[in-house]
């Protein structure tokens, strides 16, 4: 848990980092959907595009997405903010690589250097294919609700003449101008990002300040002292509630020493996974981010779909390591 000024110092960093990323972002897509080069790489991409109904123009979105997130979404952003695609786009897109994220961007940065060492390959694999399964899960989910939704909102061939007018144009202007449109563009959705990025920073520090987080961490984290589980999973659990890395780390000390079976070990841990998302990692980072890139009515969507997805699924596997293994 954040001491408040620790918190204050997390949120400032936090814009920090994003606004330059959103402005560079936001150029990126720009010169992409001007310059034509979207058609180019979406044959890479294509599939995934296809299946969930969506258009080719999203395609270097979500190739950046796994690689830098804050670079992807701020490209679908200034997609959303041209009025190239809508709600629908940015809910399906975002939800369609969440696997990618996982394993390209998230795998090798958190999980591999801890989880392997301090859990074991079997443990340690487990756990990361039961994350992998929550992602797999959002991107049925994107999938299917691309599809559903195809005849609503803006079709692919009315997005794909939007770029291929844009691709026109830019044949007509020197690259100079495409460039400066292109900067001019990124600056007005940089400056939009900046005032929402403002207001979310002060809600976040006025609700940690007054111990919002702090009531919502210890509440979560007593309630599943009432559900009988051995004493080591709810320690387990609790403790990846407030920090994910100590909990992993709790869950390799007490493995090592035979104290918790593997069974228990994985139950804390996707307990804990579930608690600490619901406390933390919505609350404090997701909403805030995607609060800062999207209007807040989008940002709302993605977050509670992602609670409506992401908590049967850790609850359900916790249910399975219980009495499978």
């Amino acid at each position: 848990m954040y001491s408040e000024s620790e918190l204050l110092l997390q949120l400032v960093l936090f814009a920090v980092r994003l606004i330059p990323l959103v402005f560079v972002g936001a150029v990126f897509a720009n010169l992409c959907v001007e310059l034509g080069v979207a058609d180019r790489i979406a044959r890479f991409i294509n599939p995934l595009l296809r299946a969930a109904a969506l258009p080719k123009g999203l395609s270097i979105p979500l190739i950046m997405v796994p690689l830098e997130p804050r670079v992807g979404h701020a490209m679908i952003s200034s997609m959303l903010e041209r009025g190239e695609i809508g709600e629908r786009e940015v809910i399906a897109s975002s939800f369609l690589v969440t696997p990618l994220v996982i394993a390209i961007f998230l795998v090798p940065r958190y999980y591999l250097p801890l989880a392997f060492p301090a859990l074991g390959v079997t443990v340690a694999t487990i756990y990361i294919l039961c994350t992998l399964l929550c992602s797999l899960a959002k991107m049925g989910i994107a999938i299917v609700y691309g599809q559903i939704t195809a005849h609503g909102g803006k079709t692919p061939t009315a997005i794909e003449k939007l770029h291929s007018s844009s691709a026109e144009a830019s044949k007509r202007s020197s690259r100079r101008d495409v460039f400066i449109v292109a900067l001019k563009e990124a600056a007005v959705l940089t400056k939009k990002v900046a005032v929402r990025t403002l207001a979310v920073v002060l809600f976040l520090a006025v609700a940690g300040y007054v111990g919002l987080f702090l009531w919502l961490e210890n509440g979560l984290s007593s309630a599943i002292g009432f559900i009988g589980l051995p004493a080591h999973t709810i320690t387990i659990a609790a403790t990846y509630a407030v920090s994910p890395l100590a909990g992993i780390a709790l869950a390799g000390a007490v493995l090592s020493q035979t104290e918790v079976s593997c069974r228990g070990a994985l139950a804390g841990l996707l307990l804990g996974s579930a608690l600490f998302r619901l406390s933390s990692e919505y609350p404090r980072h997701s909403f805030p981010f995607y609060a800062s890139v999207y209007p807040v009515k989008v940002a709302f969507k993605l977050v509670a779909l992602s609670i409506a997805i992401d908590l049967p699924v850790l609850l359900a596997l916790t249910a399975a390591v219980l009495i499978f293994m």
